[in-house]
């Protein structure tokens, strides 16, 4: 293994810490949301999909340029149909984070009809995400990224 590889595997591992962690702090808001209805909630909800889009965005971007596989200017979805194509994320992920990528994008570009996508985010996250669960696999050979849906 080049030393390059191993430290952009390295570099891929700290990405994932952070998107799990996010995930997580994501989850917790959700459970106490469902609770309470905060707008504090809520917002901190939002800002945490909002993370955690960017970081699947970086690992699916640092993925394939450890497997040489990087073209540059491509947006967050072709990034994340790259990696489907070369084997970091499967079909059904793909099409899930594709999904996260385009709510995050319609956040930040659509200002003009943010009350929508908010509870469009909110629906999605708390329907979709509440109780997900992310898996690195790293071998010597592959690296995957793995999620399961427990809705």
């Amino acid at each position: 293994m080049s030393p390059y590889y191993k430290y952009k595997k390295e570099s891929l591992k700290k990405k994932f810490n952070s998107a799990k962690e996010t995930l997580c702090l994501m989850q917790g808001a959700i459970d106490e949301y469902n609770n309470t209805k905060s707008l504090y909630l809520k917002r901190a909800i939002i800002g945490y999909f909002q993370d955690f889009s960017e970081y699947v965005i970086d690992m699916a971007e640092t993925y394939l340029v450890m497997t040489e596989n990087y073209v540059d200017g491509c947006s967050g979805i072709e990034l994340i149909n790259k990696s489907n194509i070369y084997g970091f994320i499967d079909t059904d992920l793909s099409r899930f984070l594709i999904t996260v990528i385009k709510l995050r994008n319609r956040y930040t570009y659509d200002y003009y009809k943010r009350e929508k996508v908010e509870e469009d985010i909110l629906t999605y996250a708390v329907t979709k995400m509440h109780m997900m669960q992310m898996f690195l696999k790293v071998t010597e050979e592959k690296v995957t990224l793995e999620c399961i849906m427990n809705n």
